[in-house]
């Protein structure tokens, strides 16, 4: 929920509850003055019944005329209200009531079935008549609870129109000053959206409020150090997968300058031997046919493990010959299943020897990758070279319209093949992305800027 709504809301809330609040309060306070009058009535007559017991005791009155409620009907009742005298078992013997005009009378039947719930019959008061400690009944007076309730109603209506009024303003004013008040958080957010991009150069402006000037500043050393730590990362990650091939051409030369050559000598030698022997011992002959054939296969194995470890191609005639081999090599081995392709654009071949060799190794990597899972139609590799906001950038995409096995995206995003072309993107100090295209399919997309050979 948007923060500023759910402030309102709650000023709201609060503000109903202040209303509520002050209607119980007046609520309280008509029944209080009800009951009060009712009080004074109760008194008024318990009295003049006690005074006409005394004379009737005192044989200065007649014991028939008791009660004499002639008396009490001098006594002015308000609207709604009664007053009854009560025989010890409760019979009704007199009662006097004034009535309500009940048309007059514009409470709400919600208000007065609340009214009736809370209240009922608090406002009544009771009285007891005796003499010398012996009852001779009880006075009760009470109010209607129409009139009550009318009575109520009639000193909360204002309220509840003014109420209404002061809460949709207060609900105005306090949106547009907690919106001016949170309007920073929107910068914070749009930075917060670009460090989740990784753009790790964002940095937050000062804010006047010292919480959020402290949200800033907080983001903004985070920011520093990610970046920082990124980049020392990217350059250890250069630095590990650059000894990385460097150990590989160095184990590729002594290979061929050593092995190999021993490898050739002793062909050689196996060649002259059975020359030489053919004519007189064809076992020898046989012999020495076998080492040469062992010795052929050997070199054969050596050259596929040069070849891994160092192409020549990327020495020698460059990335994109390497690429274009390395595609027609798939498109053998598939023997028309699937077709791999291969599109550049850009003038590449000024690329760094390290950054030439991370591009074919990842290109690698993913041409096995589809290969052997995504049963694919069509693999297409692009390589592009473009120029962006003043640099060279260079950007790689392998897709194929494979579908493969449900353990194929697990495989792919965690093996080890993977893991190695994040680290080769992260010496790049690159970006990096794969998973499951839109369309169908897998995808892979990597982005660094360019590097020059020179």
């Amino acid at each position: 929920m948007d923060l500023k709504l759910l402030l309102v809301r709650r000023i709201v809330l609060v503000a109903l509850a202040c209303f509520v609040a002050g209607s119980a309060f007046t609520l309280f306070r008509t029944v209080v003055s009800v009951k009060a009058q009712n009080a004074r009535l109760a008194e008024s007559v318990g009295r003049q019944l006690d005074l006409q017991l005394v004379r009737i005791k005192s044989a200065l009155d007649i014991s028939g005329r008791f009660p004499d409620w002639d008396l009490v009907t001098t006594y002015a009742l308000q609207p709604g209200q009664c007053v009854q005298l009560l025989d010890a078992k409760g019979a009704v013997l007199r009662s006097s009531c004034e009535g309500v005009n009940s048309a007059a009378i514009t409470t709400p039947n919600w208000f007065f079935e609340i009214y009736k719930r809370l209240i009922g019959s608090e406002a009544s008061v009771t009285r007891q008549i005796s003499y010398r400690g012996v009852s001779e009944g009880t006075v009760v007076a009470s109010s209607d609870p129409v009139a009550t309730a009318g009575q109520a109603w009639t000193s909360i209506a204002p309220m509840l129109g003014l109420s209404a009024v002061l809460i949709a303003t207060l609900c105005i004013v306090a949106y547009w000053v907690i919106d001016r008040a949170l309007a920073p958080t929107k910068d914070i957010i749009a930075g917060l959206n670009r460090l989740a991009q990784g753009d790790l150069e964002c940095r937050l402006p000062a804010f006047r409020l010292s919480e959020l000037n402290r949200i800033s500043e907080v983001i903004n050393a985070l920011s520093r150090d990610l970046a920082k730590v990124t980049a020392e990362r990217s350059e250890l990650a250069r630095k590990l997968v650059d000894a990385q091939e460097q150990e590989r051409l160095h184990i590729a030369r002594e290979l061929h300058d050593d092995v190999a050559q021993q490898l050739s000598a002793i062909s050689a030698v196996a060649a002259c031997v059975r020359g030489k022997v053919q004519r007189s011992d064809a076992s020898a002959a046989r012999d020495a046919s076998e080492l040469e054939a062992m010795t052929s296969d050997l070199m054969v194995s050596i050259r596929k493990t040069l070849a891994y470890l160092r192409p020549s191609e990327i020495d020698d005639l460059g990335l994109i010959q390497s690429l274009r081999d390395l595609v027609e090599k798939h498109n053998t081995l598939a023997q028309g299943a699937t077709h791999y392709t291969l599109e550049t654009r850009g003038h590449l071949e000024d690329l760094s020897a390290e950054a030439s060799a991370h591009v074919y190794r990842i290109v690698q990597e993913a041409l096995n990758n589809a290969a052997k899972h995504a049963n694919a139609h069509n693999v297409k590799v692009v390589l592009n070279k473009f120029r962006d906001k003043g640099a060279y950038k260079i950007e790689l995409a392998v897709d194929d319209d494979g579908s493969g096995s449900s353990a194929r995206n697990k495989n792919s995003l965690s093996g080890w093949g993977m893991i190695g072309m994040r680290e080769r993107v992260l010496a790049l100090s690159g970006r990096f992305a794969a998973g499951p295209n839109p369309a169908g399919g897998f995808g892979l997309r990597v982005e660094f800027l360019a590097q020059s050979g020179n």
